[in-house]
């Protein structure tokens, strides 16, 4: 909860910072009120984070500065250190996804401990794969996932697996598709991601949709035409991306 709060106090220097330098004092002001906004919510949030993980008998809060440790195994050499992924954000953009979840697999790129990968798993998706680079959260993920199927409520449970391994390179699955990531990794991975994705989709006839949470580097997307912006929030982002042209789709 102490690293949370550190983290976010000098995230809102930067932003101030900014604003001056874009447009002085009444840049500050304005940043000022905007903060003054999102602050009024960042208890609760944290409330909620904790109550999540409790009640599952999890643990996936925390910050881990693990850029250093993993930069040399990225191909895109540019990963950023892990930070769960906001409860709050996630559920907004992932509602404004028109997919059949009970037909469709959701993978969540830097998983870290898993928060995104169980969340999917309880929103009823058929099938959740969380890929994450640090060996160590991966291997925290894993049992998160044990301790979560141990209290999940008896019936059919999705299928849900963690993979230890690289955003880039993963194998992307066919069907109808969700990927969700919470600015995992820099700007030389998310075009590869989005790469490989418009690849391995080239003559699948279902949509896929990246779900883009603190999207620093949504510029990138504009580099590959077969994403349109789908829906956005104050955090997120969600960007569909079209089968290829020539694609025969059900509603063809």
């Amino acid at each position: 909860m102490i690293s949370t709060a550190v983290w976010k106090a000098k995230q809102a220097t930067r932003r101030l910072v900014t604003a001056w330098e874009r447009a002085g004092g009444r840049g500050v002001a304005a940043e000022l009120l905007r903060l003054a906004r999102e602050l009024v919510g960042v208890p609760l949030a944290l409330a909620r984070e904790l109550l999540f993980d409790l009640r599952r008998g999890i643990r996936t809060r925390g910050f881990v500065r693990n850029e250093d440790h993993v930069a040399a195994r990225s191909v895109g050499g540019d990963p950023t250190f892990y930070q769960p992924i906001g409860l709050r954000p996630l559920k907004e953009a992932l509602a404004t996804v028109p997919v059949d979840r009970d037909r469709s697999t959701l993978v969540d790129l830097g998983a870290g401990r898993g928060r995104a990968v169980l969340l999917a798993a309880e929103a009823g998706f058929e099938r959740v794969v969380g890929v994450e680079l640090d060996e160590r959260l991966a291997a925290e993920a894993e049992q998160n996932v044990r301790r979560w199927h141990r209290r999940a409520p008896r019936g059919v449970l999705p299928e849900v697996t963690v993979v230890h391994g690289d955003a880039a390179t993963a194998p992307v699955p066919s069907g109808p598709l969700v990927v969700t990531m919470f600015n995992p990794f820099g700007a030389t991975t998310l075009d590869l991601v989005l790469g490989s994705l418009c690849t391995a989709r080239r003559d699948d006839p279902d949509p896929a949709w990246v779900v883009y949470v603190n999207p620093v580097h949504e510029a990138g997307f504009a580099a590959f035409p077969r994403f349109t912006a789908h829906a956005r929030g104050r955090d997120w982002v969600v960007h569909r991306l079209a089968p290829a042209p020539g694609t025969v789709t059900a509603d063809s």
